[in-house]
């Protein structure tokens, strides 16, 4: 049936016997998108919002209490919330553009592909949005049990793909052009979306590519980019209350920490990860190309 299962999905395994108790596929993929990033636990209320969630299970019970698993878990941008006891499909909804997916059976959670983006020759071009670089990447993000909201590093960018006839020399026998998405030049964003409703509370858009983040207890969002910035984002505004220049894209994941009642943070630089390529989307931004490691201290 031309599913590729168990490909782009999430599995819940027994930990004694490695068993499948169950599996949810979010993408037939045939343009790199994949789905292998961070799935969030939280026990929430579940209330999706119908004025801002895309697809929801008509069955659902909405104030309902759930352990769920929720997040952006692929290249794609959409939030997926399932029942994480059982993998029963709550709630989904796109962030930044994204053409790929052309609907989700709320009933069943199952996720139908856009068919004029599928392939059917080679040569043939189709613009794909999110881009193979997410999206969402590897690239971090981060949950507050304070706020009850997940805060996702992501971009809109999209690409310009074709199918290559070339004996499997080019990765995925794939080409592909990045752009930024129709109708903005902000490549850079942080979205802070509620988890029990879906929402979006608030977007933080900027020029450069942003890069993975920390959430904190005392409501800051720390986020770095390509550019060389570190920046402390208020994590109920998305108001930028702290920016310092490090020179070099922050590629590392932020983190943080106490020794003795004080409160630090780590931030590492380097142009690894998907930094170079994200630069070359904004060549008018000249980063260097330093590694080093940033520690501050929170006030």
């Amino acid at each position: 049936d031309n599913r590729h299962l168990y490909h782009n999905s999430t599995l819940a395994l027994d930990a004694d016997t490695g068993e499948i108790v169950w599996y949810y596929q979010h993408l037939n993929d045939h343009w790199d998108l994949d789905h292998p990033f961070e799935r969030l636990l939280v026990d929430t209320v579940v209330r999706p919002d119908p004025a801002a969630v895309s697809w929801i299970n008509p069955r659902l019970q909405q104030g309902e209490e759930r352990r769920v698993m929720t997040g952006i878990p692929g290249k794609t941008g959409v939030v997926y919330t399932l029942d994480r006891a059982t993998g029963e499909f709550l709630w989904a909804t796109p962030t930044v553009a994204q053409n790929v997916i052309s609907s989700i059976d709320g009933a069943t959670g199952a996720v139908s592909e856009n068919p004029e983006l599928i392939f059917g020759g080679f040569g043939q071009e189709v613009l794909t949005c999110p881009t193979a670089m997410g999206g969402k990447d590897w690239e971090a993000g981060a949950y507050s049990p304070r706020t009850n909201m997940m805060y996702m590093p992501l971009r809109n960018a999209c690409a310009r793909m074709a199918a290559l006839d070339d004996g499997g020399r080019s990765l995925y026998s794939l080409s592909m052009r990045n752009e930024l998405a129709p109708g903005t030049d902000q490549l850079g964003a942080v979205w802070a979306i509620s988890a029990e409703t879906g929402v979006t509370a608030w977007t933080y858009e900027q020029r450069a590519a942003t890069m993975s983040l920390a959430a904190t207890a005392g409501g800051l969002i720390f986020v770095g980019d390509v550019n060389g910035r570190f920046r402390a984002l208020d994590d109920e505004t998305g108001e930028v209350l702290w920016e310092v220049n490090l020179g070099s894209p922050v590629s590392g994941f932020p983190v943080t920490y106490a020794v003795d009642g004080r409160q630090y943070v780590v931030a590492g630089t380097g142009t690894g990860g998907n930094a170079s390529r994200w630069s070359a989307m904004t060549p008018e931004l000249r980063p260097s190309s330093g590694n080093n490691i940033f520690v501050f201290a929170l006030p």
